[in-house]
């Protein structure tokens, strides 16, 4: 049971079917083919993928397993991605676009490998806080190249004292990408496998507010910003994916799932108003009779 409608921008909710009948508003806030773009669902097959097993299990299991609705603005960067990844995918570039794979495990599609450089390539769209995040940027006072000096005393300098500005640069040590690292990492070892090394990993990442106050505020400048992603060791990220492919077939055994990690629900920020499946999520209370049993087989799920 996947998403089954939108939440209209009055936040009323309407199935695809009724919208598509007729809009409930009485004038469409988006046009039909966009409509029915963001209408199309992945149907479940028992085979999870690499972006839905970096989710918290429990967000998949419902996912899975509840009816709920997507607010259609918030949907608006779906467009975008998939329109983007379109026009890539159709370009004559020399090396091989939405590459497929799957095994008894989970499924994936790695966006672009550049044959020539050894390189990974995956495409996201994302808005200035995650990119800020996954670059590590951090803001210092330097003295202003341009020579510039206060006019008027302030809160800690004098008139004629040397201007003071922001300037932002990458912390490696602060970066926090965890999520693009393992998505991206499950993909390089699949095109190991298969005979396409990968020495490189990089993303590609449309900031979707680039060039606005608000991107500036994280020290983003730039629309387009390539971010280098490391190799991490591949038993490391296998086990990973393997785990939580067992919690989630597991939890779907048990209609029951742990609460999401603070990497996988972004510190809480997925939970206030990203998950389409919060108001499930909260109606699985602690004390749900299936806890017990999952406890129990956690061991079994970690080994």
């Amino acid at each position: 049971m996947p998403q089954v409608g939108f939440i209209c921008p009055d936040k009323g909710l309407t199935t695809f079917e009724e919208c598509f009948k007729k809009c409930r508003l009485g004038e469409r806030c988006v046009s039909m083919p966009v409509l029915f773009m963001l209408s199309n669902q992945r149907i479940w097959t028992g085979l999870p993928s690499t972006t839905q097993l970096l989710n918290g299990t429990r967000q998949a299991l419902l996912k899975i397993t509840k009816n709920y609705h997507e607010d259609i603005q918030k949907m608006a960067w779906v467009i975008l991605g998939n329109k983007g990844h379109k026009s890539l995918e159709d370009a004559d570039t020399g090396g091989t676009s939405e590459i497929a794979f799957k095994n008894k495990v989970q499924s994936g599609i790695a966006d672009y490998y550049e044959s020539s450089t050894r390189t990974l390539w995956d495409r996201k769209v994302s808005g200035a806080f995650k990119v800020h995040k996954a670059l590590g940027m951090v803001k210092k006072k330097i003295i202003d190249p341009s020579g510039a000096k206060y006019k008027r005393s302030g809160n800690g300098f004098k008139a004629g004292d040397p201007k003071k500005i922001d300037y932002w640069y990458m912390d490696p040590k602060t970066a926090d990408k965890w999520d693009w690292t393992l998505q991206t990492n499950r993909y390089s070892i699949w095109l190991d496998d298969t005979n396409r090394p990968v020495e490189r990993i990089k993303i590609e990442v449309i900031v979707r507010d680039g060039g606005l106050k608000n991107a500036a505020m994280y020290g983003i400048y730039r629309n387009i910003i390539i971010i280098d992603i490391p190799i991490l060791n591949r038993e490391y990220v296998l086990d990973y994916y393997n785990r939580k492919a067992k919690m989630l077939r597991t939890s779907l055994a048990l209609s029951w799932a742990p609460k999401c990690s603070k990497e996988e629900c972004w510190d809480g920020r997925k939970c206030e108003g990203y998950c389409p499946v919060r108001d499930h999520c909260e109606e699985m209370t602690d004390n749900h009779p299936a806890k017990e049993r999952f406890e129990s087989m956690r061991p079994e799920i970690l080994c």
